[in-house]
């Protein structure tokens, strides 16, 4: 039986699941970390899967573009779930993204219905930010 110090299964990365659904057909772009994990006009739900390292900072962010404004139809992306290593940050934290868009409003949502940028980033490693942003005090590294 192996015990604690022999073991070298140790995941150095963290899994990061964003679902985003559409209202109309959205031109919608997802990033982590300033790469692509997704740029196309969003059709149905779209799951994206991506790892990110377990110690570092990191940002992801989804883009809502090419949106005309019209009564006749609704054009919006819904941010439906967003988990890292299987902990929900939305709609939790969503307080904590900023939200950049055409038309100034940058009240905390998960619903992207205006061109712009809704970005959550994680400022120092994950675990010490969900540590912070719980209410648990300081997380010693």
């Amino acid at each position: 039986m192996n015990n604690y110090l022999n073991l070298t299964d140790i995941n150095n990365r963290l899994t990061v699941c964003i679902e985003i659904d559409p209202i109309g057909t959205p031109m919608v772009e997802v990033l982590v970390n300033n790469t692509v994990q997704y740029n196309s006009s969003l059709l149905k739900s779209e799951i994206i899967n991506d790892y990110i390292p377990l110690l570092k900072p990191f940002e992801i962010s989804i883009i809502l573009s090419d949106k005309h404004y019209t009564d006749e139809y609704e054009t919006a992306v819904i941010i439906k779930k967003l988990t890292i290593d299987n902990i929900e940050l939305i709609p939790k934290y969503d307080y904590l993204a900023s939200y950049t868009n055409d038309h100034d409003n940058t009240d905390p949502t998960s619903y992207l219905g205006f061109n712009g940028k809704w970005t959550l980033t994680i400022d120092r490693p994950f675990y010490q930010w969900l540590h912070q942003h719980s209410g648990q005090g300081w997380l010693l590294t």
